[in-house]
């Protein structure tokens, strides 16, 4: 994508608009690229309730899409936190990446937008964008098309670049959802998915301590289907419960068997709605714990804000059920939500997740490492550790260092990997001896 001036509103479309094009109005393209740009807004709640502020922070939003698409790019605003963007002539998948990272960079920069008797105020927005690259001459069913491009937008989520981008493989190749529901059931069933570890790095010794289990799917015609699209067909078919009895069950097997290697790294399970809202679920913890004879610390569990505010009793009740079994218990993704300091003293937390959106700048953008900072200091305010998410280089590494953050996940250490792949980067990275750069005052 090249730069150009603001101006040219010729480059909006309605969402109809930009759907007939990418039908019909493609020619003398080879190929093309749907995508979908979940904003995210940080100033969600506000925004509804002042109109004139979504107004204003949409405009700047517009703005910032139409100074890097070109003339014959076309984009809509889909709905007020989701964005269309048509790359007409994008040659490769890799190219449409390269300009939704582009895009995303742009779109996540600070925005300055006038609150009703409040002055001037920061806004935010953590893009997602996820997208489906096509021969322009063979582009998708519309409404093919818009799911496409939504479920790379889920997945994109679950990535520390928060961009995917998939490819159109033609009709006879295309997995629908309806095939993938079928697929997953029988993949359960048949012990066919994997459960991957992300490294967690202890910031202070510099050891490997912990990992985060990520479920993977290597599906034979569809490639590697990540997380969110796996979760979400398995909320809605009735399949979460045993999803997450598979992943609990797969950690404490390996979980038991490092024990008699003397190997005893800490695993992160993220936890559903469905299940938050399982009375029986703490019992089945219990259970499968005494089951595969592991210690109960070895485990954290992992809820969203989102998930906390949905009810807060019932969360409230479960989150200290998992404390009386001697688990762990992190809050993902801090400060991108509804987090309050009464959140913090009402649930039974061990560990704040600072969000990779805000640990991503920390190297070159000085609001990025006022937020970063404050949210490790609230951490600690409260007897908590702080994991920096998305740690992509060694600046970032030693700045958090210096913030005294306790640790840190991303892939300046390591991406997910199997667990047997796993167990020998564990050994070989806690093996170094290298010393940990000298703390500096900040």
């Amino acid at each position: 994508m090249a730069e150009h001036a603001s101006g040219t509103s010729a480059r909006r479309v309605t969402a109809a608009q930009l759907l007939h094009c990418a039908r019909t109005g493609l020619q003398g393209s080879n190929r093309a690229a749907f995508l979908v740009v979940a904003l995210n807004r940080s100033d969600r709640l506000a925004a509804l309730a002042q109109s004139v502020s979504a107004r204003l922070m949409l405009s700047q939003i517009s703005a910032r899409i139409e100074s890097v698409l070109r003339a014959e790019d076309r984009y809509a605003i889909a709905s007020h936190d989701e964005v269309w963007v048509l790359l007409s002539g994008a040659a490769s998948a890799g190219h449409a990446e390269l300009a939704g990272g582009t895009l995303r960079a742009g779109l996540s920069r600070a925005y300055q937008v006038e609150l009703a008797q409040q002055g001037q105020a920061r806004m935010f927005c953590r893009p997602v964008i996820g997208g489906l690259s096509f021969v322009a001459a063979e582009c998708p069913p519309e409404l093919d098309l818009v799911a496409a491009a939504t479920d790379a937008c889920l997945r994109a989520a679950c990535t520390d670049s928060q961009v995917q981008i998939d490819v159109a493989r033609g009709k006879a190749a295309r997995l629908d959802r309806a095939r993938i529901e079928v697929e997953l059931r029988a993949a359960l069933k048949g012990n066919a998915l994997e459960v991957h570890l992300q490294p967690q790095i202890d910031l202070i010794d510099g050891g490997c301590v912990g990992a985060e289990a990520l479920v993977r799917w290597p599906h034979p015609e569809g490639g590697m289907i990540d997380p969110a699209l796996i979760a979400e067909i398995a909320e809605q078919r009735g399949m979460i419960g045993d999803l997450t009895q598979f992943v609990l069950n797969t950690v404490l097997r390996h979980l038991m068997s490092w024990s008699a290697l003397e190997i005893a790294p800490k695993v992160s399970i993220n936890l559903s709605s469905v299940t938050l809202s399982d009375p029986t679920y703490p019992s089945f913890i219990r259970d499968a714990l005494d089951t595969w004879g592991v210690a109960p610390d070895r485990l954290t569990f992992e809820l969203t804000e989102g998930l906390i505010v949905r009810d807060e009793t019932s969360a409230q009740h479960f989150m200290r059920e998992l404390r009386d079994l001697g688990c762990r218990i992190a809050l993902d993704d801090f400060g991108i939500g509804y987090t309050s300091f009464a959140y913090l003293r009402q649930f039974p937390l061990d560990e704040l997740k600072i969000d990779q959106s805000f640990v991503r700048g920390v190297g070159t953008d000085r609001a990025s490492r006022r937020i970063v900072q404050a949210q490790i200091d609230v951490a600690h305010a409260f007897e908590l550790r702080a994991l920096a998410e998305g740690v992509e280089d060694a600046q970032v590494v030693n700045w958090l260092r210096n913030a005294r953050c306790d640790s840190a996940q991303g892939y300046h250490y390591a991406r997910a990997m199997h667990p047997d792949a796993f167990l020998g980067w564990y050994r070989a990275f806690n093996r170094q001896d290298e010393a940990q750069p000298a703390l500096v005052t900040r």
